[in-house]
């Protein structure tokens, strides 16, 4: 085990799990995150819910996928795409000065970090614009990094390996 491999597996499970339970907070209140969608004025009405249940779908499929190390490239690279799109829109909110209260951003895990004194804002502000870059930097730090990490996928190469052997 290398440090460097160590470190791209913790990240990418963090990232995972922000992804996850983000997804598992929206369904829990789905109708509330429909809400929330509109809010931002950027959608016609008709595609609210559909864009809604997508982002939802992947939150959680991309966080289970980063989680277990599976199609990490692909996962981190989507990853990285989502968060921009999240920081682009947060900083069209913003610039246009809408009244949103809520990012829709907030999860379980935030709640763990302000048990720990790291308040993350979940209003619309400059701060969430920026912590959503900083997300997408690191997915695609992970993307170009030369450590692949640990998770599913190198296992299989292994087992792949050991078989030609």
């Amino acid at each position: 085990m290398t440090m460097p491999s160590m470190l791209i597996t913790c990240l990418r499970i963090l990232l995972g799990a922000i992804l996850f339970f983000a997804g598992i907070a929206k369904i829990s209140n789905f109708g509330a995150f429909v809400i929330n969608v509109d809010s931002y004025q950027m959608l016609p009405t008709g595609f609210v819910k559909p864009i809604s249940y997508l982002l939802v779908s992947a939150e959680i499929t991309l966080g289970i996928t980063l989680i277990i190390g599976y199609f990490s490239t692909g996962a981190c690279i989507l990853s990285s795409l989502l968060f921009l799109i999240f920081a682009l829109v947060l900083a069209n909110a913003v610039w246009r000065k809408l009244p949103i209260t809520d990012c829709g951003c907030g999860n379980f895990l935030f709640s763990l970090l302000d048990i720990l004194g790291l308040q993350i804002s979940t209003t619309v502000n400059w701060k969430t614009v920026f912590m959503d870059i900083i997300l997408a930097a690191v997915s695609f730090g992970i993307v170009i990094s030369p450590h692949q990490g640990y998770g599913l996928e190198s296992l299989m190469t292994k087992m792949g390996e050991s078989k030609v052997s």
